[in-house]
């Protein structure tokens, strides 16, 4: 097998296996669908944002988030709200049940993300750690050249 084969065998195994984990870490937190938890994630930055915004910061489509919402709307944690600005668009905010909810899950994945790390011995994390901010910008740039492609 040549190094580049491994090397994506390998991002394809950490990738599926650290969604598997998350996975897990939010349905601790009682949500019922991995859209929930995204949603709620992205909003928990205090940012109301209409559902197409909300769509495009998720990388996903309009009625995937349309969705999201209306189960989280549902369950008492997200409102829609007319944006002041212009009342034709309609801004999806966290309620206070929203904002404990968001920020259980994102106590559940930090602490799931500590664990991980802290199965890396010390004199390696440096090094992983800057690896996975090389991947992370590389990461980036394959998103924005696929946005680019769409548009």
């Amino acid at each position: 097998m040549e190094p580049r084969d491994s090397a994506m065998n390998l991002l394809r195994d950490v990738t599926r296996t650290f969604a598997r984990l998350q996975r897990r870490a939010f349905t601790c937190c009682g949500l019922a669908s991995e859209a929930q938890c995204l949603t709620l994630t992205a909003l928990s930055s205090g940012t109301a944002l209409p559902v197409s915004e909300l769509a495009a910061h998720l990388g996903t489509d309009v009625p995937w988030a349309s969705r999201a919402v209306e189960q989280l709307h549902r369950s008492g944690e997200v409102e829609r709200r007319a944006d002041p600005s212009d009342r034709r668009v309609t801004l999806i905010h966290l309620t206070p049940a929203g904002e404990r909810r968001a920020q259980a899950v994102q106590q559940a994945l930090n602490d799931q993300a500590e664990a991980i790390l802290g199965e890396i011995p010390p004199e390696h994390r440096n090094t992983v750690l800057e690896s996975l901010r090389l991947l992370q910008g590389a990461l980036r740039v394959a998103e924005e050249a696929r946005r680019e492609r769409r548009a």
